[in-house]
């Protein structure tokens, strides 16, 4: 079965390729000017965001949190290096998640609502540019605060004497090791959620966008629960569940956190099929953000 799936993914790529590679003549035109475009807005995107006051309280909240998690002195090195792990994971996952929301779901409104959109939609520029550059600038946005949040908790674990006692080689310390590779793996699923919140934005208000944004994040968190019941549930209940289990993004196999606490050996294979899956389900929620957008009036 595992061979099978392979092969029908490999040759899913194949033919990707091959349509690429057919069509090019209709789409490399369309590149030089849609990336230009989708670049100036991803950076005004950007810069709107950097005057908003909330996001430098975050930032000063979640260095607060993470500093505040190294005077647990009554614990040993060894437990209190896994508490700082587990609890600085779990902190950058739920600020990661609430600045997800806060930054993608009133960025297509946020236009709207201030008609500053028809002043952008008056120039040449299209309306899936103007999507694509919303979610590039969105995930401009949050890498920089999850770089932040990793450096902090970095820094706080550099700290304890456990990861001191060797500093010339702490850099390469297997507990910071597996901080950054928990981190990264959580800013992908992050770049999955904005792509949601971006998509339920094109169709709906801020509120429903953040309505959804933390339904979707609920059910794909406890994906494998869904699929327990599934199995067990008859009838309408488990077509509803099966259909939620497939069409819900499966944003728990991104948390690497209780491999990161416990130095478990991480499986790079699982890890990069996930990133890719993810980056498939990316694209398609781009796309379909796109088309409904360009049918929307404003």
């Amino acid at each position: 079965m595992e061979l099978l799936t392979r092969l029908i993914a490999v040759a899913g790529l194949a033919i990707i390729a091959a349509v690429i590679i057919i069509t090019r003549r209709a789409w490399v035109p369309g590149i030089g000017h849609a990336v230009p475009s989708i670049w100036r807005i991803a950076k005004i995107t950007v810069s709107e965001a950097r005057r908003r006051r909330v996001l430098r309280v975050a930032i000063i909240l979640v260095i607060l949190v993470f500093m505040s998690m190294n005077f647990f002195s009554y614990l040993s090195p060894e437990e209190q290096s896994r508490m700082l792990i587990s609890g600085g994971l779990s902190a950058m996952t739920v600020f990661g998640i609430l600045l997800a929301i806060f930054v993608a779901a009133f960025l297509i409104p946020g236009e709207i609502d201030r008609r500053t959109i028809y002043a952008v939609l008056s120039k040449p520029v299209r309306r899936f540019e103007f999507v694509l550059g919303k979610y590039v600038g969105a995930l401009i946005i949050i890498g920089v605060l999850i770089a932040i949040m990793t450096m902090v908790l970095v820094a706080v674990l550099l700290i304890q004497d456990a990861i001191l006692e060797d500093l010339p080689d702490s850099v390469f310390d297997p507990n910071i090791r597996a901080v950054l590779f928990a981190s990264f793996m959580n800013y992908c699923s992050l770049c999955v959620l904005t792509a949601i919140i971006i998509f339920i934005s094109t169709i709906s208000s801020t509120t429903m966008a953040v309505i959804g944004a933390l339904i979707v994040w609920a059910v794909g968190s406890m994906q494998s629960i869904l699929h327990d019941l599934a199995e067990h549930a008859v009838g309408v209940s488990r077509a509803t569940l099966l259909v939620l289990y497939h069409v819900v993004p499966k944003l728990e196999n991104f948390d690497f956190r209780h491999e990161a606490t416990n130095l478990i050996p991480i499986n790079m294979l699982s890890a990069w099929n996930e990133i890719l899956h993810g980056i498939g389900y990316v694209v398609v929620v781009l796309i379909l953000a796109a088309i409904f957008f360009n049918d929307r009036q404003v």
